[in-house]
C-alpha cells in the first residue's frame, strides 16, 4: 500500500522541485550517478507505509550520517563506466573480437576515435572496482548488525575473487589490444549480472552518502516508526529544514488528543510551523531525516493539506469555494476510515467572519470525532478555539504569542498551552500609518 497525498499537499509543503531553491527537495544536492537521481525521485514520491521498512531505511541513512565516508568516483567517470555496461548486450565472444577488431582497424586507418574511447571506458571502469573495493572494506569496518551489512559484504567477496583481484591488481596502462579483449569477456560476459548488481549496490550507496551528509550538517534526526499505539505524532524540536537558525518547538498527537488547535495573530509562525510538522511527517514516512531532535510516529495511510488553496478562473472557482471543495476532497478520505494526517491553515479564510466562524467550528467538530486520524487546524478565530474548548475534549489547544515592544510587534515563534488573546490588528495598520496616508491632502 502507497502512501496517499496530492499535488496540493506537496506543493503547500514545497516537497519536491529538483531545482527549486527552497524546496525539500534542494536540500540533497550532490548526487555523483544518475541512477541515484531516478532512485532519489522514487523515494520522493513514493513514501513508505511499512514501519519496518521505514526503520530499516533510517538505520542505513543514519550509518552514513555517523560515518563521513567520500564516495568513490566522480560524476564523469561514472558515466563512462555505465556507457561500457549499459552498451553491453548477450553477443558471443568472437562478436565482441570482431567488433573490437573493426574499432582498431578504424582507428589505424583513419584516426577514428571510438577504438580509444573504448579503452577508456574499460579503464575507467577498472579504476572504479579498484577503488570501490577499498571503499567497501571501510565501510565494512562498523556496519555489522546494518541491514546493509549483507551487501556490502557481498560486494567485498565478489572483488576478493581470484579473478577480479588479478584483474585489479594489473595497473599497467595503456592496456593492450589482447589485454582489452580478455578483460572484456570478463567484464561484459562471465561477470555481467554481478557487476551489475554492484554498480547498482554503488548507486545506492551515493544516495545514502548525501542523505547521511545532510543529517549531519544540519543535525537532523532520524524519525521512530511505530506500528501502533496511542502516539501519533511526537516530535521535539521541530523546525523547518529549510530556514536557518530557525526556532524549534515541541508537539505531540495522540489517538485521544488527535486535534491540535492552533492560534495566533497573522505572523506569529502559524503557516511555518504547519508545513515544518508536515515536512517531518513526510520525510518520516520516507525514512529521511527530520529536521527535529527527536521523532516517532505511527505509520499513517497518507496526508492532506489545505495551506496555500489557489482560485480557479478557468473553472469559475472563487477562492473561498476553491476552500470548499478542497475541505470535501479531504473530508471524503476521512470518511473512508483510513488513518490520515490533515493539516488546514485558516480555515475558509475567503468568506466573512460569521461564516468563517461557523464552518470552522462545525468541520472541526466532525473531524474530532474521526480518532484514527490526527489534525492540525489553525485559525486566528478565537473565538473557535473558546467554544471547541467546552464541547470538544480531545483537542489540544496552543498558541503562538506576540510579545509588544512598546506599539510593535514582535514575535517568539514558541509554542504556549492555550488559545491565544492577541488583537494586533489595528496597531500594525497604525504603525504603517495607513490612514493618515490616506487623509493626507498634497
Amino acid at each position: 500500500m502507497s502512501f496517499e497525498t496530492d499535488k496540493q499537499t506537496l506543493d503547500d509543503l514545497n516537497i519536491l522541485g529538483k531545482y527549486s531553491g527552497n524546496s525539500v527537495y534542494s536540500l540533497y544536492s550532490g548526487l555523483v550517478t544518475r541512477g541515484a537521481e531516478r532512485l532519489m525521485d522514487q523515494m520522493f514520491t513514493h513514501p513508505l507505509t511499512d514501519a519496518d521498512e521505514i526503520n530499516r531505511r533510517t538505520a542505513i541513512f543514519r550509518y552514513f550520517k555517523e560515518h563521513d565516508l567520500e564516495y568513490p568516483g566522480d560524476p564523469e567517470g561514472l558515466e563512462e563506466i555505465d556507457q561500457y555496461i549499459g552498451s553491453a548486450g548477450r553477443t558471443a565472444w568472437f562478436v565482441n573480437l570482431l567488433s573490437l577488431c573493426k574499432m582498431k582497424a578504424l582507428e589505424m586507418i583513419s584516426k577514428d576515435e571510438h577504438f580509444a574511447i573504448w579503452r577508456t571506458r574499460m579503464e575507467t571502469t577498472l579504476d572504479f572496482l579498484r577503488e570501490g573495493r577499498g571503499y567497501l572494506a571501510r565501510v565494512s569496518e562498523n556496519i555489522t548488525g546494518n541491514p546493509l551489512e549483507e551487501r556490502v559484504r557481498w560486494g567485498l567477496d565478489l572483488l576478493d575473487n581470484k579473478a577480479f583481484t588479478r584483474l585489479l591488481e594489473d595497473t599497467t596502462r595503456p592496456l593492450t589490444f589482447g589485454r582489452m579483449f580478455a578483460i572484456d569477456r570478463l567484464l561484459r560476459g562471465e561477470w555481467l549480472k554481478p557487476l551489475q548488481e554492484l554498480l547498482a549496490l554503488f548507486v545506492e550507496i551515493d544516495l545514502y552518502t548525501v542523505v547521511g551528509r545532510v543529517a549531519r550538517e544540519n543535525d537532523f534526526c532520524f524519525a521512530e516508526a511505530m506500528k501502533d499505539g496511542e502516539v501519533s505524532m511526537e516530535v521535539k524540536g521541530l523546525h523547518h529544514p529549510c530556514i536557518r537558525k530557525a526556532v524549534s518547538n515541541d508537539l505531540t498527537i495522540t489517538r485521544q488528543k488527535n486535534i491540535f488547535f492552533l492560534t495566533g495573530a497573522n505572523m506569529a509562525g502559524k503557516s511555518t510551523l504547519m508545513k515544518s510538522f508536515g515536512i517531518a511527517v513526510y520525510m518520516a514516512h520516507m525514512g529521511f531525516p527530520v529536521a527535529a531532535g527527536s521523532m516517532r510516529f505511527t505509520v499513517q495511510d497518507g496526508m492532506y493539506t489545505s495551506i496555500n488553496v489557489p482560485d480557479n478562473i478557468n473553472m469559475g472557482y472563487s477562492h473561498f469555494y476553491a476552500e470548499v471543495l478542497r475541505v470535501k476532497k479531504v473530508a471524503i478520505e476521512v470518511s473512508l476510515s483510513k488513518r490520515l494526517v490533515v493539516i488546514f491553515d485558516e480555515l475558509f479564510k475567503g468568506t466573512n467572519v460569521k461564516d468563517a466562524y461557523d464552518a470552522t467550528y462545525a468541520v472541526t467538530s466532525a473531524l474530532a470525532k474521526r480518532h484514527a486520524c490526527s489534525f492540525m487546524i489553525s485559525t486566528h478565530i478565537i473565538e473557535v478555539g473558546h467554544e471547541l474548548g467546552k464541547n470538544c475534549d480531545n483537542a489540544t489547544f496552543a498558541y503562538l504569542p506576540t510579545v509588544m515592544n512598546g506599539s510593535v510587534p514582535t514575535y517568539t515563534y514558541k509554542l504556549e498551552p492555550g488559545i491565544t488573546n492577541d488583537k494586533h490588528g489595528m496597531i500594525i495598520i497604525n504603525n504603517e500609518r495607513i490612514v493618515e496616508l490616506i487623509r493626507e491632502v498634497k
